[in-house]
């Protein structure tokens, strides 16, 4: 039986990753996750199929704000937001957070807005953490 130059592609990357899993115990996550960017990359493996393999698309969508939770934490926006919603008084941050979360909810995904918030909140030097 031939094998065409894709399988012999597939093999290089499976016996890369079993190396990679080998040399760098400590982060699998870490070679499993380039093996299965350099077959996407290549074009070997589909978003459909990377999606359908996953158990459940709601964790999919999950990972996937919470990504952009953090990304947005890195932000400059956000820090912004943060100083014009906590303030010194415990009563006036809490209006305004309120008010932020029902107009934010309103046009995002709840889950979004309440990862997005959290470190703002867990930071916040004027209130002490309960």
């Amino acid at each position: 039986m031939l094998m065409t130059l894709q399988s012999y592609f597939v093999l290089a990357v499976f016996v890369s990753t079993i190396v990679g899993l080998i040399k760098y115990q400590q982060r699998p996550s870490l070679v499993f996750g380039i093996a299965l960017l350099v077959l996407f990359i290549s074009d070997t493996v589909s978003t459909d199929q990377i999606i359908k393999s996953l158990s459940n698309e709601g964790l999919l969508t999950l990972i996937l704000l919470m990504l952009c939770s953090i990304a947005l934490e890195k932000t400059r926006l956000l820090r912004l937001v943060a100083m014009k919603v906590i303030k010194t008084s415990y009563q006036s941050t809490w209006a305004r957070l309120y008010g932020f979360t029902v107009l934010s909810s309103a046009l995002l995904n709840n889950t979004a807005v309440v990862s997005t918030m959290l470190a703002p909140i867990r930071n916040n030097p004027h209130h002490a953490r309960q």
